[in-house]
Formats: structure tokens, sequence, C-alpha cells
């Protein structure tokens, strides 16, 4: 999947997103930490701000066919990594380098992890988010996502929010969203 980077309205990089290779793995916790510092210490505090997912979670998505990078000229901008929660689809990380947000780079990567939950025969494919972001929660309203209420969150959906709330984020600004495939 190509897409076209925008600089002063003419077209200069082209932008491919697909998966990832072990080649692109040493760029990612580079990506986390640059879009981590998108957000407020009172969204993301300083202890989770250069926490990066294990090079072992990684190297897993990566064997499984759940982890996507979008590159610019070979070189890693951006990524996504799937994982199974209760028995669907969940999008577990999805970042962006800042100089590359806004330009479709993260519609493109939920289009390939919801590509891959829909060839896995899921029923649906889970996150959570910030609900008061804009590039968070109402993005993912933008792609038919839609809020899920604490009662329809599976057992693992459910640890995970809790784990969330334990490690420091705010459990009211967090919102699990689902897309029903």
């Amino acid at each position: 999947m190509r897409l076209h980077r925008l600089t002063n309205g003419k077209e200069v990089t082209s932008i491919s997103v697909r998966l990832a290779g072990r080649e692109h793995l040493s760029a990612i916790p580079g990506i986390e930490i640059a879009a981590a510092a998108l957000f407020s210490e009172a969204d993301l505090p300083e202890s989770l701000r250069y926490k990066v997912t294990h090079i072992s979670h990684l190297n897993e998505a990566l064997e499984q066919g759940r982890l996507w990078v979008a590159l610019c000229e070979d070189k890693p901008v951006g990524f996504a990594a799937a994982s199974v929660i209760d028995g669907a689809g969940y999008l577990d990380e999805l970042d962006v380098m800042p100089e590359f947000c806004r330009q479709g780079i993260g519609t493109k990567l939920v289009s390939m992890v919801i590509d891959w939950a829909r060839a896995q025969q899921f029923s649906c494919l889970t996150l959570v988010t910030f609900r008061h972001l804009a590039w968070n929660a109402p993005f993912y309203e933008q792609l038919e996502f839609r809020t899920m209420e604490a009662t329809e969150h599976g057992p693992e959906l459910a640890d995970l929010i809790r784990e969330e709330h334990r490690v420091g984020l705010d459990g009211a600004k967090r919102v699990a969203m689902q897309l029903v495939i």
C-alpha cells in the first residue's frame, strides 16, 4: 500500500505500508518514544513516557504476521502491532513519527490491522485509547469504531484496562473501542 507525503503542496516522498521485517524492529522503540512526546504529562505520566514494546512481543508479532510498518524511503516512520484478546483481534499499538502525522499513515496502518482481523475471521477488532484526544478516540470513530460499555469488556480486556490504571493511566480518560468486522 503506497501513500504520498506532501511538503509545501508538492509530492516529495512515497510512503509504503506493509508487514514488518526483522530489519525494522530496531526502529520501533524510537517511533514509540517520539510519538509519546505528543502527549501531555497529565495523559502520559513521565514513568510511562519512555516505556516501549518489549522486543519479545515485537518478535512474536513479527513471526505471526501481526506487525506492520510505514516506510518513507525504506526508513520506518510508523508501525502497528496487533494481538488476540478475548478471542478477538486487538490493536496493541499504533504510532507514527510526529513529523509524518496527519498524512493518512495511521489510517493505512489501521486498515492493515482490520484486514488481518478479517483474514483471521474475528468478529471484531478492539483497542483501548484516550477518549479526549483528537488523534485517539475521535480518529477511531471516523474509522467506524464505537465506544464499548464496561459490561461488554471480556475478561482479558478488563484486566488490560485495570493494569493500565495500576501503572498510572487515568481510567477516566481511557476508553475501549470496537469495530465489528
